[in-house]
């Protein structure tokens, strides 16, 4: 940790400059790019990017575009789908990667960000690692939680063609959002697949880990296990916080995220 450096680089997403940060040290072994979750913002992970860096990993990690401090902000002008973030977004926070460390990042992606990481692989050799993710089609949901992605589904589409875009701060799920990108979550939702999203979809040799957290509401084990399903040899694994973290296990472990690393760093041992 005592050579690690931040520095930050600047790229262009369409017209629009995106700010990314590079913790790096030359004599780490490992390179993250770090993909968050729907709506949170990457100051919120500071403790699971310090964490990361203490365990000897390169950490290079964005806001997504037109969020947070990338203006300007989403709105019902500005647009981009998961396939935009798959085909100009990842690849040039790879390209930072590449440079700056000579070496392959692995994709660790929470919620949404599993989402992309997987898709990803799809078409690249990266390794994948998936915590608190999982496919939103509805056969993966038991009947209480159908209910509520249906109803939601209705909601942000209704919001989307109030105003544009989806404004997700404004019932606590993402927010300000791209039509596109919700318009792509909610295809799944109906679909079970990402074919309208990346074309003919393939089960990879890719290496991948995926931490399931007891009691994620959000992304239940057989909603992990739709999507790790893109992976012949997928590890899955289980964490239990409940105990030691109160609250949305989806998302509060980036409080304490020890654990959570210290898994990754378990499998990227043994691979």
């Amino acid at each position: 940790m005592a050579n690690m450096k931040l520095t930050q680089k600047t790229i262009q997403f369409r017209q629009f400059p995106i700010i990314v940060d590079v913790y790096s040290d030359l004599t780490n072994q490992h390179t993250l790019i770090f993909l968050p979750a729907l709506g949170v913002s990457i100051s919120k992970y500071k403790k699971l990017i310090s964490t990361l860096s203490q365990n000897n990993f390169n950490v290079v990690v964005a806001d997504y575009p037109n969020c947070v401090r990338n203006l300007p902000l989403v709105s019902a002008d500005i647009d981009f789908s998961y396939a935009d973030l798959l085909s100009d977004f990842i690849p040039q926070l790879e390209g930072i990667a590449l440079k700056t460390t000579n070496q392959t990042p692995i994709l660790f992606g929470h919620s949404l960000g599993g989402h992309l990481a997987t898709l990803y692989a799809q078409n690249h050799n990266n390794k994948v690692v998936g915590v608190a993710t999982g496919n939103i089609g509805l056969k993966y949901w038991n009947l209480k939680s159908k209910f509520n992605i249906l109803k939601a589904v209705t909601v942000i589409n209704t919001m989307i063609l109030k105003d544009g875009y989806f404004p997700g701060y404004k019932i606590s799920f993402g927010n300000r959002e791209t039509k596109s990108l919700m318009r792509d979550w909610s295809k799944v939702v109906f679909t079970g697949h990402y074919k309208h999203i990346v074309g003919p979809e393939n089960i990879v040799e890719n290496d991948a880990l995926f931490i399931y957290l007891q009691d994620d509401d959000f992304a239940p084990m057989s909603s992990m296990l739709g999507l790790s399903r893109y992976f012949k040899n997928p590890k899955i694994e289980t964490l239990d916080l409940t105990l030691q973290l109160k609250g949305n296990q989806h998302s509060v472990w980036i409080k304490q995220p020890d654990e959570v690393v210290k898994r990754i760093n378990i499998w990227l041992n043994k691979h």
